[in-house]
């Protein structure tokens, strides 16, 4: 995806922001202070804040071998602004 494709959310926090996506489990810990791990997709120069998901996310999907219905009901995907995003990689990176 291009720059001038990206995807943008106004955050009430941030303003507006790239659209990011992440599990049910890191959108709480923003809320909760919970640290649940961050695992992500391939970040690339087109994609700085690829997909990312929590460590119980991460162990579904090695139980059913792959991303499926299952293991994307139990992640829950959520929108994120940008800046929310990189706030929740810090705070869940190092679990």
């Amino acid at each position: 995806m291009s720059e001038s494709d990206e995807l943008y959310v106004e955050c009430g926090d941030h303003g507006q922001q790239q659209a990011t996506y992440v599990c049910r489990h890191i959108a709480q810990s923003l809320i909760d202070h919970k640290p649940t791990g961050f695992l992500a997709a391939e970040q690339s120069a087109d994609n700085l804040r690829p997909d990312a998901w929590c460590s119980a996310c991460e162990e579904m999907v090695n139980r059913t071998g792959e991303w499926d219905e299952e293991s994307e009901a139990f992640a829950g995907v959520k929108l994120l602004c940008g800046a929310c995003y990189d706030d929740a990689k810090l705070m869940n990176h190092s679990v």
